[in-house]
């Protein structure tokens, strides 16, 4: 296998899928699993795994790589002031929950109704994102509602576990337009909050990977070992270099990167689970 031209050819392709999540993470705090999932699909099937193996394998090496990459992303952005802990630790206590129960019932779900679904809200979103006037921006407007931040964990940790997405495509809005965060304590936040929800995803996809036939080699449960190094060497080392970079850029380009990322995003989605229709 080692000696296999298109064995390097797989490694190659997720080196460089674990830099792009990576920079995801560190510049928009995303998880940069929306980019891994169909990467990861794409590579497994091509190697003539069967489709269903491979997305679980996805989904859960996926949740796996956003555990390091978000806390490198969060850490440079702590060292900036821009994490709001108090708010992290609560969103992922209540996403961890919700993760490890939206992974467990993911394969009740029919993916092509929850890609439709997750992907409006995303493309929704997007327009949100872009026509606003600086939503979130002034201080001292920081929302304290418990309630609110309890949703959010909600919301995000079941996406998680559902699509192996870290959540932070809906939670950044959500920061900033209904809790008044500023954006790029918004982005800290989300880097923090997905720690905790790629967590819950991650013991359950293990769990019930157990036992399975026709994993591929070094799985542990659903997460791929093998795969996960790839991805998350280069993914750690440019979440953290992009970290430092991006309170370097201008939040009005760092907003409009964001808008156009969710509207590609959530129409590729929609598009995806139409097509899964017909």
């Amino acid at each position: 296998m080692f000696l296999d031209p298109s064995f390097f050819l797989f490694i190659i392709a997720l080196l460089i899928g674990g830099a792009v999540a990576g920079s995801l993470s560190g510049i928009l705090g995303i998880g940069g699993s929306i980019f891994l999932v169909p990467l990861q699909f794409s590579l497994l099937t091509k190697m003539g795994y069967a489709p269903d193996i491979a997305l679980k394998v996805s989904i859960a090496t996926s949740l796996f790589f956003m555990l390091p990459t978000s806390f490198s992303s969060a850490y440079g952005h702590s060292k900036r002031k821009a994490v709001l802990w108090n708010k992290a630790f609560l969103m992922g206590t209540v996403g961890f929950l919700f993760s490890f129960v939206g992974a467990y019932i993911a394969s009740l779900l029919n993916a092509a109704v929850l890609s439709i679904f997750f992907g409006s809200v995303v493309f929704l979103m997007s327009f949100k994102f872009y026509f606003s006037k600086g939503g979130g921006e002034k201080p001292g407007e920081i929302s304290s509602n418990f309630f609110l931040y309890v949703f959010c964990g909600m919301l995000m940790g079941l996406l998680s576990g559902l699509t192996g997405i870290g959540g932070g495509l809906i939670l950044i809005p959500l920061l900033l337009f209904f809790a008044k965060i500023p954006l790029r304590k918004a982005v800290g936040t989300s880097s923090a909050t997905i720690i905790f929800t790629s967590l819950g995803g991650i013991v359950s996809y293990i769990f019930h990977g157990f036992g399975v036939s026709g994993l591929p080699p070094y799985s542990l449960g659903y997460v791929n070992l093998l795969m996960w190094i790839c991805l998350v060497i280069p993914g750690v080392m440019f979440a953290w270099s992009i970290t430092n970079y991006s309170h370097k850029i201008n939040v009005k380009y760092v907003r409009s990167a964001f808008s156009v990322f969710t509207f590609v995003v959530g129409l590729w989605m929609i598009l995806k689970g139409v097509l899964e229709f017909l």
